[in-house]
């Protein structure tokens, strides 16, 4: 519950994030463009994923902020320009992990889910070792974040529920912007719930200066 109303004290910021990306996300398949490996494909499928990692790194970086106090606008923004992009190249790595795990067998891609949630969260804090970071911090917190694993796990088999059926009644653009929305909000508590196990452990302002123990 704590987690939960976190999320409203970044409402400046978290909510526009999630309606805009959602937006944008239902817009890119107004032209009808057919997933199929073509320029403009690329150009929209590169378009998608620039702007939700964009929207990945303001909500992380406000509830960072949101669970250590005020949220601050300016600041958020200015860890958006100077992480942007080694948030992209991490989300990236994590992504051909975890595909690769789920492409093998799927347990061993849900493994690798399960043990970095604080990866992320740790590059957009400036974390200089983001891998050792989150390991430091599950061990610190590791029963909260076993809670917390089991209840995401629950939450996105009831996202992938509505998902199917939006897909089947809706069906295009609407679609899209009904499921990005959804996805954003949920996300937002997923982000948030993270962030206030990982503050527990690192705390704001420690930056790259944070070592495990």
């Amino acid at each position: 519950m704590k987690s939960f109303l976190r999320v409203w004290q970044g409402w400046r910021i978290v909510m526009p994030v999630i309606v805009i990306n959602a937006l944008v996300q239902a817009a890119l398949l107004v032209p009808g463009v057919l997933p199929y490996l073509t320029i403009p494909f690329i150009l929209i499928a590169l378009v998608g994923l620039l702007v939700m990692v964009a929207s990945l790194v303001l909500v992380a970086a406000a509830m960072l902020q949101a669970v250590a106090g005020a949220v601050d606008a300016d600041g958020v923004l200015s860890t958006l320009k100077e992480r942007f992009w080694l948030v992209l190249l991490w989300a990236l790595g994590l992504v051909l992990v975890v595909t690769l795990g789920l492409s093998l067998f799927v347990l061993p891609g849900l493994i690798v889910l399960a043990l970095t949630p604080f990866v992320l969260l740790a590059v957009i804090d400036g974390q200089r070792n983001p891998i050792s970071t989150n390991f430091a911090v599950i061990r610190a917190r590791w029963g909260s974040w076993l809670l917390t694993i089991i209840v995401i796990a629950a939450a996105s088999l009831v996202l992938w529920f509505f998902s199917a059926l939006n897909g089947f009644f809706v069906t295009g653009a609407p679609a899209a912007l009904i499921g990005w929305l959804v996805l954003g909000f949920a996300s937002s508590w997923f982000i948030s719930r993270w962030a206030f196990i990982y503050r527990q452990v690192v705390p704001l302002g420690t930056g790259a200066k944070y070592t495990d123990g």
